[in-house]
């Protein structure tokens, strides 16, 4: 495991300068919960939102993120680069593409144990292969969960909103709390990369129920409410249903669990734009379930959008795909099953179920 241990060792090095730019983002946010220069004063003496801070603020956050994200293509790119050097001894690998490690993982070991067992090599270095190659696909979805926390605290959605605002909005006391609310809510995305960021290998946690997706599902509800797509915004409605409660504690990896919540509605986005787009302006939304049936934990994330029929095509090695190949994966490493079905003239439907 000589590749693992030294693509591990330079991971950990690059995460501990990670760490210290989170510092800065913090500071960041923090301000956006100062009262006293969250308000600005008119000369009429009205008070009104501190446009100038939030842009201010956004435009340091960008560039963090920017920053932060830039160590990650690091990481990935010497996994990819481990990746290769493993299999460039056999022909039929050597030439493959790992552009952007975008792939569906559990089908391409499934490939490679095939081809595998075409090669004239001991038995025991062909599981040492699968087992390095697998090894290196954990770091690497490990690395992309970490960047899933990089979109969730992506202030753009929300300084493009506070920029359209004209001057009664401004002053609208209600609408200022909203919005600080809503940063809030960021804000929580933000301690739970803090705090994700400490573990390579991610954490699993005991649960009761599920109420700690809601502060997550009310970011996305109000990130869906203002959803841009080629600079144009698409109001997209969520509703919830979180009341599931368990008999008995169970084990989960919550990180994990939220990433592919949010690959599910990050692509019910994608559908429901593109169904505007063929078929002209309809309502657009997405409606969440999590409910027990049969013995199993069942989450559904369901949108009256673009009905993809031929469902195989969303697992193919495509950057189009990347919300539901990052899904898949995920779930194969929680052991959970996924599903994606069409519901004719109703849209789609992704579900991710566990045992109970």
């Amino acid at each position: 495991m000589e590749y693992i241990n030294s693509c591990k060792e330079e991971i950990n090095l690059r995460l501990e300068k990670i760490k210290q730019e989170i510092t800065p983002l913090i500071d960041s946010y923090v301000t956006f919960f100062n009262i006293e220069k969250v308000f600005s004063s008119e000369n009429g003496g009205k008070t009104r939102l501190n446009r100038q801070l939030f842009n201010e603020n956004h435009e340091i956050i960008v560039q963090k993120i920017l920053e932060i994200n830039d160590v990650f293509e690091e990481m990935l790119d010497l996994i990819k680069t481990n990746i290769k050097s493993i299999l460039s001894e056999f022909k039929e690998f050597d030439k493959v593409d790992f552009i952007n490690l975008i792939f569906d993982d559990k089908n391409f070991l499934e490939i490679l144990e095939l081809d595998l067992n075409n090669e004239v090599i001991p038995r025991e270095k062909k599981r040492e292969v699968v087992r390095e190659i697998i090894a290196l696909f954990t770091l690497k979805n490990r690395i992309f969960n970490f960047k899933y926390y990089l979109s969730m605290i992506d202030t753009t959605i929300f300084d493009k909103h506070i920029n359209k605002f004209g001057v009664e909005e401004l002053i609208n006391s209600s609408i200022i709390f909203e919005v600080i609310d809503s940063y809030g809510l960021q804000y929580k995305e933000l301690e739970k990369f803090q705090l994700e960021i400490d573990y390579l290998t991610p954490k699993i946690e005991k649960i009761q129920s599920f109420q700690f997706l809601n502060s997550l599902l009310e970011l996305h509800k109000r990130r869906c409410d203002n959803f841009f797509y080629a600079n144009t915004r698409y109001k997209i409605s969520i509703e919830y249903n979180n009341d599931l409660e368990f008999r008995k504690p169970m084990l989960f990896n919550i990180s994990y669990l939220e990433n592919i919540i949010s690959c599910f509605i990050e692509q019910s986005c994608m559908d429901l734009v593109k169904q505007e787009l063929k078929k002209g302006k309809i309502q657009k939304f997405i409606d969440i379930n999590i409910q027990k049936i049969k013995g199993r934990i069942v989450i559904t994330v369901k949108n009256n959008g673009f009905e993809i029929k031929n469902i195989f095509s969303l697992f193919s090695s495509d950057v189009d795909n990347k919300f539901v190949l990052e899904a898949k994966n995920l779930a194969d490493s929680m052991n959970a099953l996924l599903e994606i079905y069409s519901v004719e003239n109703e849209g789609m439907v992704y579900s991710i179920s566990f045992k109970a």
